[in-house]
């Protein structure tokens, strides 16, 4: 990669959409996002609703890759048994209400936690995550603070056991404040799109910068164990794997 790059901008298609669904915005992004540790680490912020504020930042280390909820944000896992605390974010299928409420599904009781949330982790003891061994593609809930109050969306990923990265295909959230939203997939990429906002912001941090992120995650469950460092960089040689 070249590291005279320190800076590079995705801009999302935001997909028209019908009446009946007008409140809902849809960000696919142009191409698959395969976010992975190279070396160094990654630390992916993402701005769901494109208001200049980060909302969810996805960091990916050797060990795994963690969704971090600044801002109180928070996202939808299932409870791991103590004595650990908070658990994994759970791949919920379309059809899935996302809300204040959520009801069962196929994990039993789900929460919203606004912990450091470790979508996989990959050490040399074992793997763990909640999505499957063989990866699947499904949707992580989430919940994120606006000017105009609590909104309700989901982020569009494939992840598995036995992977520390994840690959990202989009987002989408309820414009209207306390309104629950149905999961689904985002739609491919099609010339049918439109240039929009919903940016998907990602750059190559200076070595003070890096200096003051160094000790970046471990998250509440301990998954982590040791200090990761955590370098913005763009994508262009990232590591590639198979896609669904």
């Amino acid at each position: 990669m070249s590291t005279a790059t320190t800076a590079a901008l995705f801009t999302a298609l935001l997909w028209p959409l019908n009446a009946a669904t007008a409140a809902v915005v849809i960000t696919s992004l142009p191409f698959p996002l395969e976010i992975y540790d190279d070396l160094n680490g990654r630390y992916d912020p993402v701005d769901i609703n494109s208001d200049g504020t980060t909302d969810f930042v996805f960091a990916s280390v050797s060990s795994g890759t963690v969704m971090q909820t600044p801002n109180a944000n928070r996202g939808v896992i299932r409870l791991d048994p103590p004595p650990n605390i908070g658990g994994p974010p759970v791949p919920l299928g379309p059809g899935y209400l996302i809300g204040a409420s959520l009801a069962l599904s196929a994990f039993g009781d789900l929460y919203w936690d606004g912990s450091d949330l470790t979508i996989v982790q990959v050490l040399s003891t074992g793997s763990g995550s909640a999505f499957p061994e063989s990866g699947q593609r499904a949707l992580i809930g989430l919940e994120f603070q606006s000017a105009l109050g609590t909104h309700y969306g989901y982020f569009d990923v494939f992840a598995g056991k036995g992977y520390a990265g994840i690959t990202l295909y989009g987002w989408a959230y309820e414009s209207q404040p306390g309104v629950p939203i149905q999961a689904a997939f985002v739609p491919e990429p099609s010339t049918a799109a439109y240039l929009g906002g919903g940016a998907f912001l990602l750059w190559q941090r200076n070595g003070q910068t890096r200096k003051q992120n160094k000790a970046l995650l471990p998250s509440t469950s301990g998954r982590f164990v040791s200090a990761l460092y955590v370098v913005l960089r763009c994508l262009s040689c990232a590591r590639a794997r198979p896609r669904p």
